[in-house]
């Protein structure tokens, strides 16, 4: 008699394997790549700017094209890894990404340097939404927040390394160079994901290539064998149009919540952050200071994610426990609005900017594991690309109206209070996605696919 295998209760009942943490390091190692290369533009603007004999201003558009470009990426070509398959996709990407890079080195004017961004942006937003889909697949259901919150860290400690390495490089070699090691990077990481990357193992298995489902499972699960012949257990799979199947069988208002939390958290973090050392000179704080609160920012988010990511999968509350972030966020931003216009000390405002990207950045970060968790595998990538796409857009419009809000000399403080606004909303928006998810699975009703007792039966 032919035997009956559910793929994820597999990967919940085994200790996680080599295998998986291979996976997982993989896709850590491409989190980090893409937020090296953002964050490079940034450190490279003033080198870059004497070099073209341009203002720095004039860069701003070069910053809104790689971003267009991912979020377009984003909506367009990260979702068709749910019908071909999540390597194929990830490795395109990386490859764009890395070979559009590259020619930034050899940009000699702002134009040229923006199509190289766009494109890069491109690739870099086919790649990361599938690294995060392919982590979470290959986490158990018990740390799988834990899991994409670690890989949404990594985007933030590659903002740190570049920092690190820009004030090395772009002092004895130029800006130039700095966005060429921007380059390298992916194309280095492309040569693991061909290598070692496998698979989605439920992808695999909706293709009917049962064997190699076999060999995966057993890399995993190493005290029971597994065999082609043995029939695949998997989700009910949507129909019809992928963009669709995001807003049936009670998914829409969950997805409405998740685009709408993702938007406002990154919203909030880039509102602040992206003018974080300019509102702390302007209230008086020496520009070293500010440079070192920036940087403990990003350190205090990748702190807030891993603690978030941990705490929505420890505790009782779940996915509730991300409004930590936003409580975070307020408290820092008024105590700072406070503390700065009356001269703190140069430590209680470091203090406060580790607790403002605490709050921010790891609620930005946390909010990705509801994402990866909330679509089954059929439209896991369509349900992470077009999240991070309505995200990137928070990010795409929130620098620009700080930056906006500071022309029209408005007080810097206040600038700096306004960021409370969209954290607050970002707050809301998790509590009654709690509440939702809670009052559905109270109620039996549909939560998501996965979660479904129904399966349909793959076998060799």
């Amino acid at each position: 008699m032919t035997s009956s295998v559910r793929i994820t209760e597999v990967i919940d009942r085994a200790p996680v394997s080599r295998f998986q943490w291979r996976v997982i390091a993989i896709c850590l190692a491409l989190a980090f790549a893409d937020g090296f290369n953002v964050l490079s533009i940034g450190y490279a603007i003033p080198s870059l700017a004497n070099s073209y004999g341009v203002p720095p201003a004039d860069f701003s558009i070069v910053v809104m094209a790689a971003l267009v470009g991912e979020i377009l990426s984003n909506f367009l070509i990260a979702p068709l890894a749910d019908r071909y398959g999540r390597k194929r996709i990830m490795g395109l990407g990386i490859l764009v990404f890395g070979l559009a890079a590259l020619p930034s080195f050899f940009a000699t004017s702002v134009l040229a340097l923006a199509v190289c961004r766009f494109v890069a942006g491109l690739g870099i937003g086919a790649a990361v939404p599938n690294g995060f889909a392919l982590g979470n697949e290959y986490s158990p259901s018990r740390l799988k927040a834990t899991t994409v919150t670690v890989l949404s860290s990594g985007t933030a400690v590659g903002g740190l390394v570049v920092g690190l390495i820009a004030s090395r490089v772009v002092p004895m070699h130029g800006g130039e160079a700095l966005l060429l090691v921007a380059g390298i990077v992916p194309l280095t990481i492309l040569v693991g994901t061909w290598r070692w990357l496998p698979e989605s193992v439920e992808f695999l298995a909706k293709a009917g290539r049962t064997t190699k489902v076999a060999s995966i499972l057993d890399k995993i699960d190493t005290r029971t064998p597994h065999s082609a012949d043995t029939e695949y257990l998997l989700p009910p799979q949507p129909v019809g149009a992928r963009v669709a199947a995001l807003f049936v069988r009670g998914r829409a208002t969950l997805t409405v919540l998740i685009w709408s939390m993702m938007f406002f958290a990154l919203f909030g973090s880039y509102f602040v952050l992206s003018w974080l050392a300019t509102i702390l000179t302007d209230n008086g704080v020496q520009d070293s200071a500010a440079l070192l609160a920036t940087s403990l920012a990003t350190l205090g988010g990748i702190v807030g994610a891993l603690v978030l990511g941990v705490a929505m999968d420890r505790t009782r509350i779940g996915v509730a426990a991300a409004v930590l972030g936003p409580l975070a966020t307020i408290a820092s931003v008024s105590l700072l609005a406070w503390i700065s216009t009356g001269g703190g000390s140069t430590v209680a405002v470091g203090a406060l900017c580790f607790t403002l990207g605490f709050g921010a950045i790891g609620l930005a970060a946390a909010l990705t594991s509801v994402a990866a968790q909330a679509y089954p595998t059929a439209v896991r990538a369509t349900g992470i690309g077009w999240a991070f796409g309505v995200s990137r857009m928070g990010g795409l419009f929130a620098p620009a109206l700080g930056g906006a809000l500071l022309a029209t000399s408005m007080a810097s403080s206040t600038v700096l209070l306004l960021s409370a606004i969209p954290a607050a909303i970002a707050g809301v928006l998790v509590v009654c996605f709690a509440v939702t998810l809670r009052r559905r699975k109270g109620s039996g009703g549909p939560v998501d696919v996965e979660s479904s007792s129904a399966s349909v039966l793959v076998s060799g």
